[in-house]
């Protein structure tokens, strides 16, 4: 009777493989930024596109499992436009969808891999994304690549890899709100 139980415990264990979520959740931050870089009345719309062949940001390739892909519960572009259009707003500028000045934030490479090619499981990340700054006909393109990588002994959850891909794109929406080649493009210094 013990040894039915046991086989049982071990069956209902197994039979418990790790589920994953249906969507991540991905919350890059933006720093607070500053006031007053920009002259009142600049307006400037910014939009997001996608480029990526799917709509993935996160990749289960485990052994001996199928491969499980994540979608974001809010599409990366709309996200990361949005947030570069607040960033820009506390710099002073306005929001205008009928502007002259118009700034694409085009995700080309978005995903966090997760695999386990030994005895350790690795966490490997990957962001490109471009910015296209458009002023009266003058364009200006700038590339923002991030990658970073973890080994674990333990299996890292769909957090440890939401997290791998925030503070890349927290970065990149850093730097690009910093970038004095995107202000003097707003500014039409090209």
């Amino acid at each position: 009777m013990k040894k039915l139980m046991l086989l049982l415990s071990v069956l209902l264990f197994v039979g418990c493989a790790a589920s994953w979520p249906q969507k991540a959740n991905l919350n890059p931050v933006v720093d607070d930024q500053l006031d007053g870089l920009y002259q009142p009345g600049v307006d400037v719309s910014v939009n997001g596109q996608d480029e990526r062949a799917g709509s993935q940001i996160i990749k289960i390739a485990l052994p001996d499992t199928p491969v499980t892909l994540i979608p974001n519960q809010v599409s990366p572009h709309v996200m990361l436009a949005e947030r570069l259009q607040n960033g820009f707003q506390q710099q002073g500028l306005a929001r205008g969808n009928q502007s002259n000045i118009n700034i694409n934030v085009i995700v080309e490479e978005l995903q966090a891999t997760l695999t386990k090619p030994g005895v350790m499981f690795n966490a490997n990340a990957k962001s490109r994304i471009k910015l296209t700054v458009s002023n009266n006909g003058n364009i200006l393109n700038k590339e923002y690549n991030r990658a970073s990588s973890q080994d674990s002994v333990t299996r890292p959850d769909i957090h440890d890899l939401e997290v791998l891909l925030n503070e890349q794109l927290s970065e990149i929406m850093s730097q690009a709100l910093s970038d004095n080649q995107i202000r003097g493009a707003i500014k039409g210094q090209f």
